[in-house]
């Protein structure tokens, strides 16, 4: 694949249609990106063309001309979308920890506290949403073979949740955030659930099960919390905070 370039970045940007037809465009534009990520990720961006995005999202050619310039522009568009609808959901909770930890000194329990309700959002993202769906090819191919998009989505999303996640840890232990064992029990956290994402179909049958909706998912997160905290040394799993 041919890496897309800055260039591509910005031609990949909105474009506002004139003439009061701006509702009109943004859902044109929406329906052209989930038909993207839906081809990118089941052919790659190489195999992918722009013919095939077009007639999946019911549009011209020319269509996809305008709002991104070309397949480049479309592609890092589609980074784009995944990482604004990550940032929804995990944003404003790596905030609120990034400032708890700054203003405050946190008690262990509280630390702790913090960090299964950061892992247990992230596993009803990766887990019960399905609107990720859409995204895991694309995201599985970028990591695969990291691309400018790859780019976009770390350094807007995942490089916050792996800091939130590191600071926590840190804490948890009394050792400095650059510590290489810090950061690969960060690791090692995320990737449980990552894991249980890209190897979904493995999963589910070693268990039996025909999705990760309701109660399963909750006893996924039960089983992540115990190990968490006997990681830490401590004898009891709190309950985690119910988020407002």
């Amino acid at each position: 694949m041919t890496k897309p370039s800055a260039r591509s970045s910005l031609q990949g940007k909105r474009r506002r249609p004139t003439g009061g037809g701006y509702a009109r465009g943004e859902e044109t534009r929406s329906r052209i990106i989930n038909a993207a990520l839906d081809v990118f990720g089941l052919h790659g961006f190489d195999a992918a063309s722009t013919r095939m995005i077009a007639a999946k999202a019911g549009v011209n050619l020319p269509a996809l001309q305008y709002y991104f310039n070309s397949k480049e522009g479309v592609y890092l568009a589609c980074a784009e979308h995944i990482a604004e609808r990550l940032d929804v959901r995990l944003g404003p909770l790596t905030e609120r920890i990034t400032r708890a930890l700054a203003q405050e000194n946190p008690p262990r329990e509280q630390s702790l506290q913090m960090l299964h309700g950061l892992l247990d959002t992230f596993a009803e993202l990766f887990l019960g949403e399905h609107e990720l769906e859409k995204w895991v090819l694309f995201i599985i191919r970028e990591q695969a073979h990291p691309t400018k998009a790859f780019d976009i989505i770390f350094e807007r999303v995942m490089r916050r949740v792996a800091a939130a996640c590191i600071a926590l840890v840190a804490r948890l232990l009394g050792l400095p955030r650059d510590n290489a064992e810090v950061r690969i029990r960060a690791a090692a956290f995320i990737g449980q659930i990552v894991f249980f994402r890209t190897a979904r179909e493995a999963v589910l049958r070693v268990l039996g099960w025909s999705d990760f909706s309701g109660r399963r998912l909750q006893v996924v997160k039960d089983v992540l919390h115990a190990q968490i905290t006997s990681a830490f040394g401590e004898t009891r799993i709190p309950a985690p905070r119910r988020r407002s």
